[in-house]
């Protein structure tokens, strides 16, 4: 049965993800929200660089929940569980690529919990980051060792051409001028790094839950910054770095559980190859790595092979775990569920034409 499904919103994560639904008979593409008033009413396909479909994006909410479409994958800027109830509310299952990964450690849970039980709608986060190192693959792994006294994941994106400069501008501070002082893990974060631990948290507590124990904190115990050595003006989006400028940011999260440390995760974000020792210095470095420390102890790493035309590695990646991920929400129990609770989602064979 073919799945009828809205896309919310346009970034590089959405776009992508509407090229994926539209290439595979298996969905049908209903609905679009966007942001901006510029794309309301501008037909899907022009959004996303394709012909036009017949299909007009829009701002409107209530238009959207009253096509009472099989499932929402969500892809904002920011996590809007307002939004997210009202389409659950209308009896649309509900993707999440950013929030809502272990919703219990959140105080709209019961809220989002009421309205899927409402409309008898799904709600699945398919994992952080990007859908997979802070949670999902450390929990896989996980699960070939015993007697496990650490969780080890790192992340080193090569992210120049990221489609959006707000994002790489505003959440990741390229293009920012470096701090003056050094980072002081006593300080009380920014509003950004307070962002990032949000979702962070919400993975460490789901790998707890995984490997039987309660998540106590998590602290943000590192952050660092790597400067451009040239003047550079990223390609698509536009964000110019000068010269000096942050054109690498590193953070390091450790999570407690009964005041002892049991998972770390360094997340490293760059937009050179040159900035120096430590940094991801080629293209064909790893893009993830987890280690487990137990009996036995283990060590996963993980790349992209992408090709030089090709839609930016990492929005790809998010966008297809979200397409296969569509089919397991249709069909879940209604109610908010986990990365533990459902079939880890498999990829399709490509079909030969006929």
């Amino acid at each position: 049965m073919t799945l009828r499904v809205i896309v919310c919103y346009t970034g590089g994560v959405g776009r992508e993800l509407i090229r994926q639904l539209l290439r595979n008979p298996a969905f049908e593409l209903v609905g679009v929200l966007v942001h901006g008033v510029d794309k309301d009413g501008q037909d899907v396909g022009e959004i996303v660089g394709g012909g036009p479909l017949g299909l007009a994006a829009t701002r409107d909410i209530a238009a959207l929940t009253a096509l009472r479409a099989d499932v929402m994958s969500w892809h904002g800027l920011k996590w809007e569980p307002e939004v997210v109830a009202r389409f659950l509310r209308a009896g649309t299952s509900v993707y999440s690529g950013i929030g809502g990964w272990y919703l219990p450690s959140q105080e709209e849970y019961r809220m989002l919990q009421d309205a899927a039980e409402q409309g008898g709608a799904a709600l699945v986060a398919g994992g952080n980051i990007p859908g997979l190192i802070s949670d999902v693959l450390p929990l896989f792994c996980s699960g070939y060792s015993s007697d496990i006294r650490m969780v080890r994941a790192w992340q080193r994106n090569y992210i120049p051409h990221y489609p959006s400069a707000l994002q790489m501008g505003q959440y990741l501070g390229i293009g920012q001028p470096l701090p003056e002082a050094p980072f002081d893990p006593a300080a009380t974060p920014g509003q950004i790094d307070q962002l990032w631990m949000w979702g962070i948290a919400q993975s460490a507590a789901l790998v707890a839950q995984g490997l039987g124990v309660v998540m106590d904190e998590l602290r943000l115990t590192n952050k660092e910054f790597g400067a451009s050595k040239a003047d550079m003006v990223l390609q698509p989006s536009g964000l110019a770095v000068a010269r000096g400028t942050a054109a690498g940011v590193r953070w390091t999260f450790t999570a407690f559980a009964n005041g002892t440390p049991f998972y770390e995760l360094i997340n490293e974000q760059t937009t050179r190859l040159d900035i120096g020792p430590g940094w991801r210095d080629s293209e064909q470095a790893l893009n993830w790595r987890v280690v487990i420390e137990g009996s036995l102890s283990i060590q996963c790493e993980l790349g992209l092979l992408a090709e030089a035309d090709a839609p930016d590695h990492v929005a790809a990646l998010n966008a297809a775990r979200a397409l296969n991920f569509l089919p397991r929400i249709a069909a879940a129990a209604p109610g908010w569920r986990s990365v533990l609770d459902l079939p880890a989602p498999t990829g399709s064979l490509r079909q030969a034409a006929v």
